[in-house]
Protein backbone atom coordinates (compact mmCIF):
# COMPACT_ATOMS: atom_id res chain seq x y z
CA UNK A 1 0.00 0.00 0.00
CA UNK A 2 2.89 2.38 0.76
CA UNK A 3 4.16 1.79 -2.78
CA UNK A 4 0.83 3.01 -4.20
CA UNK A 5 1.05 6.20 -2.11
CA UNK A 6 4.64 6.72 -3.29
CA UNK A 7 3.72 6.40 -6.98
CA UNK A 8 0.67 8.62 -6.52
CA UNK A 9 2.81 11.30 -4.85
CA UNK A 10 5.46 10.96 -7.57
CA UNK A 11 2.86 11.29 -10.33
CA UNK A 12 1.36 14.39 -8.70
CA UNK A 13 4.83 15.89 -8.35
CA UNK A 14 5.66 15.28 -12.01
CA UNK A 15 2.27 16.19 -13.52
CA UNK A 16 0.71 18.54 -11.03
CA UNK A 17 -1.79 21.11 -12.23
CA UNK A 18 -1.09 24.15 -14.32
CA UNK A 19 -2.67 27.52 -13.62
CA UNK A 20 -4.22 28.99 -16.75
CA UNK A 21 -2.35 32.27 -16.35
CA UNK A 22 0.95 30.35 -16.37
CA UNK A 23 0.15 28.30 -19.44
CA UNK A 24 2.38 29.35 -22.29
CA UNK A 25 1.03 27.83 -25.49
CA UNK A 26 -0.12 29.40 -28.71
CA UNK A 27 -3.86 29.07 -29.34
CA UNK A 28 -6.26 31.10 -31.49
CA UNK A 29 -7.86 34.14 -29.86
CA UNK A 30 -11.30 32.44 -29.86
CA UNK A 31 -9.89 29.69 -27.60
CA UNK A 32 -8.28 32.26 -25.27
CA UNK A 33 -11.52 34.24 -25.10
CA UNK A 34 -13.53 31.13 -24.19
CA UNK A 35 -11.04 30.20 -21.44
CA UNK A 36 -11.04 33.81 -20.22
CA UNK A 37 -14.82 33.56 -19.80
CA UNK A 38 -14.40 30.56 -17.51
CA UNK A 39 -11.54 32.32 -15.72
CA UNK A 40 -13.78 35.35 -15.06
CA UNK A 41 -16.57 33.14 -13.66
CA UNK A 42 -14.08 31.38 -11.40
CA UNK A 43 -12.64 34.71 -10.23
CA UNK A 44 -16.19 35.90 -9.46
CA UNK A 45 -16.51 32.83 -7.21
CA UNK A 46 -13.33 33.90 -5.38
CA UNK A 47 -10.89 31.39 -6.82
CA UNK A 48 -8.34 30.83 -9.59
CA UNK A 49 -8.87 28.79 -12.73
CA UNK A 50 -6.56 25.79 -13.16
CA UNK A 51 -5.98 23.62 -16.21
CA UNK A 52 -5.34 19.96 -15.55
CA UNK A 53 -4.18 19.36 -19.12
CA UNK A 54 -7.14 17.66 -20.76
CA UNK A 55 -9.55 20.56 -21.18
CA UNK A 56 -8.34 21.73 -24.61
CA UNK A 57 -7.34 19.46 -27.44
CA UNK A 58 -6.33 20.19 -31.00
CA UNK A 59 -7.72 18.25 -33.95
CA UNK A 60 -7.78 18.67 -37.71
CA UNK A 61 -11.12 18.63 -39.46
CA UNK A 62 -11.74 16.16 -42.26
CA UNK A 63 -11.14 19.13 -44.57
CA UNK A 64 -7.69 19.81 -43.07
CA UNK A 65 -8.67 22.85 -40.99
CA UNK A 66 -7.29 23.48 -37.50
CA UNK A 67 -9.86 22.80 -34.78
CA UNK A 68 -9.85 22.95 -30.99
CA UNK A 69 -12.16 21.17 -28.58
CA UNK A 70 -12.83 23.04 -25.32
CA UNK A 71 -14.12 20.63 -22.68
CA UNK A 72 -14.98 22.80 -19.65
CA UNK A 73 -13.49 20.42 -17.09
CA UNK A 74 -11.44 23.30 -15.66
CA UNK A 75 -10.74 23.28 -11.95
CA UNK A 76 -11.85 26.36 -10.03
CA UNK A 77 -9.70 26.13 -6.90
CA UNK A 78 -11.36 24.35 -4.00
CA UNK A 79 -14.72 24.53 -5.81
CA UNK A 80 -13.54 21.78 -8.15
CA UNK A 81 -14.96 21.29 -11.63
CA UNK A 82 -17.51 24.06 -11.31
CA UNK A 83 -19.07 23.62 -14.78
CA UNK A 84 -19.38 19.84 -14.75
CA UNK A 85 -22.05 17.60 -13.30
CA UNK A 86 -21.48 14.91 -10.71
CA UNK A 87 -20.94 12.33 -13.47
CA UNK A 88 -18.14 14.34 -15.11
CA UNK A 89 -20.25 15.61 -18.00
CA UNK A 90 -19.03 19.10 -18.96
CA UNK A 91 -19.97 21.76 -21.52
CA UNK A 92 -18.03 21.16 -24.73
CA UNK A 93 -17.45 23.67 -27.52
CA UNK A 94 -15.41 23.85 -30.71
CA UNK A 95 -13.19 26.45 -32.34
CA UNK A 96 -12.58 25.97 -36.06
CA UNK A 97 -10.40 28.47 -37.91
CA UNK A 98 -10.59 30.80 -34.91
CA UNK A 99 -14.41 30.78 -34.96
CA UNK A 100 -16.30 29.66 -31.84
CA UNK A 101 -19.05 27.02 -32.19
CA UNK A 102 -21.20 26.19 -29.20
CA UNK A 103 -22.31 22.57 -29.24
CA UNK A 104 -25.00 23.30 -26.64
CA UNK A 105 -24.15 19.89 -25.20
CA UNK A 106 -22.76 18.59 -21.95
CA UNK A 107 -20.51 15.67 -22.83
CA UNK A 108 -18.41 13.16 -20.92
CA UNK A 109 -15.61 12.96 -23.51
CA UNK A 110 -14.03 15.04 -26.24
CA UNK A 111 -15.17 14.58 -29.83
CA UNK A 112 -12.48 12.76 -31.80
CA UNK A 113 -13.46 13.77 -35.35
CA UNK A 114 -14.85 16.99 -36.83
CA UNK A 115 -16.09 17.88 -40.31
CA UNK A 116 -17.36 21.21 -41.65
CA UNK A 117 -19.66 21.40 -44.68
CA UNK A 118 -19.55 24.29 -47.15
CA UNK A 119 -22.87 25.61 -45.76
CA UNK A 120 -21.27 26.02 -42.30
CA UNK A 121 -22.81 22.92 -40.74
CA UNK A 122 -20.37 21.29 -38.32
CA UNK A 123 -20.54 17.56 -37.70
CA UNK A 124 -18.54 15.91 -34.93
CA UNK A 125 -18.19 12.34 -33.73
CA UNK A 126 -17.70 10.97 -30.26
CA UNK A 127 -15.23 8.14 -29.54
CA UNK A 128 -18.14 5.66 -29.50
CA UNK A 129 -19.05 6.69 -33.09
CA UNK A 130 -22.08 8.79 -32.09
CA UNK A 131 -22.56 11.62 -34.64
CA UNK A 132 -23.71 15.12 -33.59
CA UNK A 133 -24.43 18.19 -35.74
CA UNK A 134 -24.26 21.97 -35.22
CA UNK A 135 -26.47 23.71 -37.78
CA UNK A 136 -25.38 27.16 -38.90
Amino acid sequence: MKLIYFFTALLLTICGTTRADQLNISVPSAVREAVDGYRAECTDEGSDLELDGDEISKLWTDEGEEAYVIHAAFTCGDLGHLWCGAMGHCPTDLVINNKFYSTNRILHKHPNRISMASDGTVTYWMPDGFKLIIDR
